[in-house]
């Protein structure tokens, strides 16, 4: 019996590393590109962002952490911080709530539930740079819709992306009705796995819809709040593709984000050093921001 028993324990463990095998030999060409196109760019950005870049004659002069202390004492580099924080702030107040709320209802609902996460999953599919030329046209304020529907009513036409009063609401309008629609699947799908016995007993006790949603839905669905929250804040820090069409960062640089900034350091100014070192200075402070976000979501948990 004892032989039987280590034969048999012997033959799992060499199925194990055959498995084991098996599944590192079928990831081996994703991890391989992924450490060449991730984290291969990083590791070199990190390390020519010490030199005076000299494409002749790469990777340049070494200057240490001067690029560095060129950043910290820029102004238009901490304009940028801010328009970054800015954005974050109006996708906070105007989209991050929104496919929560619209994802609870759907929930709610008894009949027609596939039907209305359809419609409201359909615009998601668009591409975010093609969706983001047509509504660009929205706003225009020569003959977008925007100042038509305005002047329908009377009111002033305004200048919507050229002016700086309105230009983060014009931007953030997509996103809070119509680039919802992945994340609200998201938290649809987060909502099947609280468990049903909790509403009842909540409802037993003379529970609110409010008081339900409060006390029940949002701790159930706390992780992948968290989870989304940090896709927020990493894709509002890494923004440029959509920021550049729309506006270029203008109006007069008033939306200017980081990479933006590093960006026309690369392509307008050629000063392709100064441009990484922004580049990794915003891979740092991304990282370091998840973690610790993580962090505080960890500890509740």
């Amino acid at each position: 019996m004892k032989q039987n028993s280590k034969s048999m324990s012997s033959k799992l463990k060499t199925n194990t590393t055959k498995t084991e095998i098996l599944a590192l030999a079928l990831l081996m060409p994703s991890l391989t590109l992924f450490a060449l196109f991730k984290y291969y760019p990083i590791i070199s950005g990190a390390f020519v962002s010490f030199f005076d870049i000299n494409i002749v004659k790469l990777p340049g002069t070494f200057c240490g952490f001067k690029n560095y202390a060129r950043a910290f004492s820029d102004v238009r580099f901490y304009q940028a911080i801010y328009h970054n924080i800015k954005f974050f702030a109006y996708a906070i107040v105007l989209t991050f709530w929104q496919p929560i709320i619209l994802a609870i209802l759907v929930d709610e609902m008894r009949k027609s539930k596939t039907t209305f996460r359809l419609l409201y999953f359909i615009p998601a599919v668009v591409p975010a740079l093609a969706g983001t030329i047509l509504w660009k046209f929205f706003w225009n304020p020569d003959y977008g819709l925007a100042n038509y529907f305005l002047t329908l009513f009377g009111a002033k036409a305004q200048l919507w992306l050229n002016d700086e009063r309105w230009v983060y609401f014009c931007m953030s309008f997509p996103a809070m009705v119509v680039f919802g629609g992945m994340s609200m699947v998201y938290y649809l799908a987060a909502l099947q796995e609280v468990p049903r016995d909790l509403y009842e007993e909540a409802m037993l006790e003379g529970a609110t819809f409010v008081q339900r949603i409060k006390f029940v839905t949002i701790p159930g669905i706390r992780n992948i709040i968290g989870t989304q929250l940090l896709m927020s804040i990493t894709g509002i820090f890494n923004a440029m593709e959509n920021i550049l069409v729309w506006t270029g960062g203008g109006p007069a640089g008033a939306t200017e984000t980081v990479l933006v900034y590093a960006y026309k350091q690369a392509i307008n100014s050629m000063d392709y050093s100064y441009a990484v070192t922004i580049a990794t200075i915003v891979f740092v402070a991304t990282f370091v921001i998840t973690l610790f976000v993580k962090g505080i979501s960890d500890k509740k948990d």
